[in-house]
């Protein structure tokens, strides 16, 4: 009987918190295939929370949340926010690790000329402008 990954994934997520450390470090031994990849751990609302977060936050769209509710909502979206930041950080630093110090924060001059250098022109305008400017140069 074989087991589609999501089952399997149910399963590991209803093990003690014992027999779910022994499992992690059972596959963080395991050897990878590809000697390039990276392992990277994002956090993420537990599900009781992630429920509720969804249910204040279908009800504040209906317009339905009392003054409790929408202090909830407020403190759940703030801390949702601190854990997408964090995510955020963590695959930046994953991704483009000569953007960060030895001890994993970021360096600002290095983060400034890598965005400069991949932001694209704020408008056709400008774009248009130089594109004519080459025209010119060239004929």
């Amino acid at each position: 009987m074989s087991r589609t990954f999501d089952e399997i994934c149910a399963a590991a997520e209803r093990l003690p918190l014992k027999l779910k450390r022994q499992l992690t470090k059972r596959l963080l031994a395991t050897p990878i295939i590809e000697a390039s990849a990276t392992i990277i751990y994002l956090k993420r609302f537990p599900a009781q929370k992630q429920a509720r977060f969804a249910q204040l936050m279908d009800k504040n769209n209906e317009g339905q949340l009392n003054r409790a509710e929408k202090r909830e909502l407020e403190k759940l979206v703030a801390e949702n926010d601190a854990v997408m930041l964090e995510n955020a950080r963590t695959l930046a630093l994953a991704a483009q690790p000569e953007l960060f110090d030895k001890q994993g924060r970021p360096i600002q001059t290095r983060f400034q000329n890598f965005i400069a250098t991949r932001r694209p022109p704020r408008n056709g305008r400008k774009a248009n402008r130089e594109q004519k400017n080459s025209t010119r140069a060239r004929g």
